[in-house]
């Protein structure tokens, strides 16, 4: 919705949004831009009108409580009502997404306040959470029997500064996200001055909103799996491969070896080891990837495991397998919730040791600074309309993710999906990953690669392509309306979704039940989320019996009963998969009711493509020469994954690479 739609209409949409969750329906279209069709009846110009209110006969001093409908479910705000004034706001509860909604929660109420007005400016990238606060807030003043009409004047605009400031540091890191701090704390810790500069209000980017697994190869935490045959199968397919370069040789003579070993000695548990993982990412990408970025990644990821704990990152004592990741080598932090744990790790340390590092937020990158070849410096600006010009003394790091949220560039660039990637199809991702950096650095003489390589993600928010309505591991049991499964949940994500593009509506469920949900004792989700309202929304349903959830959520109850039971069935003994599931992995079993069922879709996740860099992250020109002063890290980058990223490989590619690029950009290898 337009900042600039009358009062009248907003009341309206937040009437509407009452009745709908009386009738427990709040399916509306949330886009960015919060658009909508609004209903031509039903309501009258009483009702509105009585929304909007007149000056009632008396206002009452107190404190008055509203609820309404924010991005991930409900918002209550209480209101502090003094001598007809707005004295106080505060959020009584809430589970809008942190730190997305962290701006949002302070600045709404304190301009609300200051203007003694709700029609305050939104906070861009919140909007669905700004409008609650905002007419929650309006709701009060109608209890409290002020005007809202005289609370609903259009606030001051905020004036706009026509300068240019220019400043210098060791390092500038552009994109605030999991590559961007993993690269700011890299250089920071060699005493280099470092600026990072992001255009949203928030630090994380994606990798805030991620499921928070990290691949890595560990055979300590891996041992206590037990492999099965088809894990079995799995290794010697994979080693069954005819190379196809010098390295590719080189790996799969490495892992005969190591499997050979590990063999003859017996080992318990998981086999794995970098080798094997740099195979699997490679194969399952259809060897499109650049075999030694690959090669790096995996051998980093460890490292970045250890690392990530040295510094207050606290490891689950064993891996899983998300969805995709085709072996139990995920990695999932104990001590946070998704991927907001890794950002707070590295800007917790940052502060606990006093680093060198700034951050100029709300501040766009417009261009790179290049002299004589070599990239120096970036002019951006900033929301208040300052222009900054920022010298970098060693180098500059890119680390502004991919366009999956940029639809004009998902429709030319897309060579998988058939041109079906227009406004239509949601995306996983935050609003603010449009492709800036790609464009940056093409403009600079960049090379860019597979570009016309982008995922879907099978499970996600019908409603909004958000992931952050499911219960459990997403490698639960599918089943699609009819109650049937219909494909190997752990495979490659590309075929998961295609195979879901291929069920009625493109809907499916991921099944679970009280034992196995990652829900904690507050009846919040991984993501924080309550899930009370989850429910309430129709995101996710409940049963105590399998024909309760049945009937809640429209599935056949007849063959859902059948596919739980041979699921129980499957874990105990998991071989002989019509689908050729492999394994049962810990956290996906059905072992006993209460049940539920996440409804999901497939939505844009990631973009394989964008700028070309070798193993030092050092971006190269179309003649395959180094640019220097510039460096990249995470999905910014292209060459990494292939046709299809491999399930957590995401976030061993920015952390791990955006550590290089911090060292490199610095002055100092590894």
């Amino acid at each position: 919705m337009r900042e600039d739609l009358s009062e009248e209409i907003l009341c309206r949409r937040n009437f509407e949004n009452s009745i709908l969750k009386a009738k427990g329906d709040i399916s509306l279209d949330h886009s960015k831009e919060y658009s909508m069709k609004l209903r031509t009846t039903a309501l009258t110009a009483a009702l509105i009108a009585a929304l909007v209110g007149s000056t009632a006969a008396a206002a009452k001093d107190g404190v008055y409580k509203s609820t309404t409908v924010g991005r991930n479910g409900d918002v209550t705000v209480q209101v502090t009502i003094k001598n007809d004034k707005i004295a106080d706001i505060q959020i009584a509860d809430w589970s809008e997404t942190h730190p997305i909604a962290d701006l949002p929660s302070t600045q709404i109420p304190a301009d609300i306040i200051k203007y003694q007005t709700t029609n305050v400016d939104i906070v861009s990238g919140a909007t669905l959470t700004s409008f609650a606060i905002r007419n929650a807030v309006r709701d009060c003043v109608k209890q409290a029997g002020l005007d809202v009409k005289a609370f609903s004047k259009k606030a001051p605009a905020k004036p706009m500064i026509n300068e240019t400031v220019e400043d210098d540091a060791d390092v500038v890191v552009i994109g605030g996200g999991g590559a961007g701090m993993s690269a700011a704390l890299a250089a920071a810790e060699k005493g280099k001055k470092v600026i990072v500069i992001e255009k949203t209000h928030f630090i994380g980017g994606d990798t805030c909103v991620a499921g928070g697994g990290l691949n890595a190869a560990d055979r300590a935490l891996e041992s206590k799996h037990e492999m099965t045959a088809g894990q079995v199968k799995i290794i010697e397919d994979t080693l069954a491969v005819a190379p196809k370069n010098e390295l590719h040789k080189k790996l799969l003579d490495a892992v005969k070896k190591q499997w050979a070993d590990f063999r003859a000695k017996n080992e318990k548990g998981l086999f794995d080891s970098p080798e094997f993982h740099a195979l699997q990412t490679w194969g399952a990408g259809d060897y499109v990837a650049n075999l030694d970025v690959v090669y790096e990644m995996c051998k980093l990821a460890p490292q970045t495991v250890e690392h990530l704990a040295s510094i207050g990152l606290n490891w689950e004592d064993h891996t899983t397998q998300y969805l995709g990741a085709l072996w139990p080598r995920s990695h999932k932090a104990s001590n946070y919730k998704a991927g907001i744990g890794f950002i707070e790790t590295y800007q917790n340390w940052i502060e606990k040791q006093n680093l060198p590092v700034t951050y100029l937020m709300q501040t766009k990158a417009e261009s790179l600074i290049v002299k004589d070849g070599a990239v120096t410096g970036v002019v951006a600006k900033s929301s208040d309309g300052r222009t900054h010009k920022v010298m970098a003394k060693n180098g500059v790091v890119l680390a502004t993710g991919g366009f999956s949220a940029n639809v004009e560039m998902r429709m030319k660039y897309d060579t998988i999906w058939g041109g079906k990637l227009d406004e239509k199809v949601k995306t996983t991702n935050v609003p603010g990953i449009t492709g800036d950096g790609i464009v940056m650095a093409e403009k600079a003489g960049a090379n860019l690669i597979d570009m016309g390589l982008i995922q879907l993600l099978p499970s996600t928010d019908p409603a909004t392509g958000a992931t952050t309505h499911k219960l459990g591991n997403s490698t639960c049991m599918f089943v699609n309306k009819d109650g049937k499964r219909f494909v190997n949940e752990l495979e490659r994500r590309d075929v998961l979704s295609k195979a879901a593009l291929a069920q009625p509506d493109h809907i499916f469920f991921v099944i679970t039940c009280d034992e196995t949900n990652w829900v904690d004792d507050e009846g919040r989700n991984s993501y924080g989320i309550k899930v009370a309202d989850l429910l309430r929304q129709k995101k996710v349903f409940r049963g105590d019996t399998i024909e309760e959830l049945a009937e809640n959520a429209g599935i056949n109850a007849e063959n859902l009963k059948k596919s739980i039971e041979y699921w129980q069935t499957f874990c105990k003994d998991p071989k002989n998969d019509p689908f050729g599931r492999a394994s049962c992995e810990r956290g996906t079993e059905l072992p006993k009711g209460p049940w539920w069922a996440a409804k999901m879709a497939p939505a844009v996740h990631h973009t394989m493509g964008g700028v070309q860099i070798n193993t030092k992250t050092q971006v190269l020109d179309k003649n395959g020469n180094v640019i220097p002063g510039l460096y990249a890290a995470g999905e910014v980058t292209g060459g990494v994954h292939g046709t299809n990223r491999v399930g957590a490989n995401a976030i061993p590619d920015c952390l791990s690479f955006g550590r290089v690029a911090g060292q490199e950009a610095a002055g100092f290898t590894r």
